[in-house]
């Protein structure tokens, strides 16, 4: 792995190696003279993604809402000290151009103007609340608490790189602090100026397989119980209809419901997030439902008599579309008993 290049780092001798047990994620490259402070993952967990500043009401004498989007799948947290001469926007700079090359976006982006008590600040008016709203379940890492905080120079991207084919979206968010005089940890070799990168990476896919896999068994007690049942494993590719091969698990599952009760008729219901225009998202879910009965009728054996399309769109969500989360299950078909 090719590493981005600052030059040489000034290191104190007590603080040269990575933390036991630690390892850059495979989608970051790190900043040459780099040393990971902190590192843990998650199989499963949530992270708060900024989409906006986090500013204080001292009027209502309370923080305001805040855009953000609260995504959940398998995490991992680094904390970088960069080398002695790279800067908050050096370290933001190399790792957007790094990430875009890898088909990431950027979300958001916001700076401390450097007086982070002023109108320049884009991320918070002062007293680290970006930090305490955006991480404050974070408490138990003590860089978090003590060290980032106090910085005046700090900066915040949030990156997204869209999933397709049945793979989940990967979001990658990064605050860069310089530290400063009065928070420095000369003992772990963080000294007055040198820039600490907290760096999040939340890949969604592992909240998916969760959902994915639904045998005949539950298929057939959910549509008993509730009259439909939801399926997750079966993909397109982004704004298309065209089943992809990991969808032939499912559809045998379909199969096997069918064949257990061969009296049963189902509508195939396509559903879509409510990203795009109504109307696109109506023909492109009946579409992908469409999909799903020629597929069981020409390759399963149904018959097409018990098997009928429709799409809805985004008119009936499962949860709410304010989240990625809430998205995610919105992008379903659904089998509902009509007989």
């Amino acid at each position: 792995m090719v590493a981005l290049n600052f030059g040489h780092a000034q290191t104190s001798p007590e603080f040269t190696k990575d933390a036991p047990g630690s390892k850059d994620h495979p989608i970051l490259k790190r900043i040459e003279g780099s040393v990971i402070l902190k590192y843990a993952t998650k199989k499963f967990d949530s992270h708060q993604v900024a989409l906006g500043p986090v500013i204080f009401d001292y009027a209502e004498q309370k923080t305001k809402e805040w855009k953000k989007i609260d995504a959940e799948g398998a995490r991992t947290t680094l904390f970088y000290r960069a080398p002695a001469d790279a800067s908050t926007l050096e370290c933001l700079r190399s790792y957007q151009a790094d990430l875009k090359e890898k088909g990431f976006e950027i979300l958001f982006e916001g700076y401390s103007g450097g007086k982070p008590q002023e109108d320049g600040n884009t991320l918070d008016n002062g007293y680290g609340r970006f930090v305490a709203g955006v991480y404050k379940t974070e408490t138990d890492y003590g860089l978090q608490e003590y060290t980032l905080p106090g910085s005046e120079d700090f900066r915040y991207t949030a990156m997204k790189k869209t999933g397709e084919g049945g793979a989940g979206d990967v979001y990658v968010t990064i605050f860069a602090a310089a530290v400063t005089d009065s928070w420095k940890d000369p003992e772990k070799g963080i000294l007055a100026g040198t820039v600490v990168a907290r760096v999040d990476v939340i890949e969604t896919q592992a909240m998916q397989n969760r959902m994915v896999m639904v045998k005949a068994d539950e298929m057939e007690k959910q549509i008993t119980t509730t009259g439909r049942v939801a399926l997750y494993g079966i993909y397109f590719d982004t704004n298309k209809a065209t089943l992809k091969p990991e969808s032939d698990e499912t559809l045998a599952e379909v199969q096997k419901l069918m064949s257990t009760d061969p009296g049963i008729k189902l509508l195939v219901v396509g559903h879509t997030d409510n990203v795009g225009e109504f109307e696109f998202n109506r023909d492109l879910s009946n579409r992908r439902a469409a999909a799903v009965v020629e597929a069981l009728t020409s390759r399963y054996g149904i018959s097409s008599q018990r098997l009928f399309p429709f799409g809805c769109s985004f008119a009936s969500p499962a949860a709410p579309n304010a989240t990625e989360d809430g998205r995610t299950k919105n992008r379903r078909v659904e089998l509902v008993k009509w007989n």
